[in-house]
């Protein structure tokens, strides 16, 4: 049986990534999640939180951190009001080029997409949602 969403609301300050990250792990170990896949969209999380505090939230602005544990994986959906930005499918830059430039940023959108399983994303009247999804196994038809 899964257990109920869970919400976390975050201030917009790149303060409170830590406190999102435990939240993270604590509903990947609800969820039964291997450690490995845990710090996978605890990892992605953390970006994705990090990115909207960064880049679209406004002054005195939240993020709000959805988890959904489940059964042999966890999702976990970000909502906050800023620009329109859909992470699935903005360019990202070859990392290598980042590394070869030694770029402070340029990372994210390719950690996300490499670290789970699944991105979705949907915008809804000034408001970015992101969900990421990592299961404990591939699906069955996966090749």
């Amino acid at each position: 049986m899964a257990a109920p969403p869970e919400t976390l609301w975050v201030r917009g300050q790149t303060a409170e990534l830590a406190r999102v990250r435990r939240r993270v792990a604590a509903w990947a170990e609800a969820s039964g999640l291997p450690a490995r896949a845990g710090r996978r969209i605890q990892l992605a999380v953390d970006e994705t939180v990090a990115n909207a505090i960064e880049h679209g939230l406004g002054a005195g602005r939240r993020v709000v951190v959805r988890g959904a544990p489940g059964r042999g994986g966890l999702t976990v959906t970000i909502r906050y009001r800023g620009a329109r930005f859909d992470p699935t499918t903005a360019p990202a830059a070859p990392p290598d080029a980042a590394l070869r430039a030694r770029a402070k940023h340029g990372y994210g959108l390719h950690l996300i997409r490499r670290l789970v399983d699944d991105v979705a994303y949907r915008w809804d009247r000034g408001t970015n949602e992101v969900r990421l999804t990592v299961r404990a196994a591939p699906p069955p038809n996966a090749s």
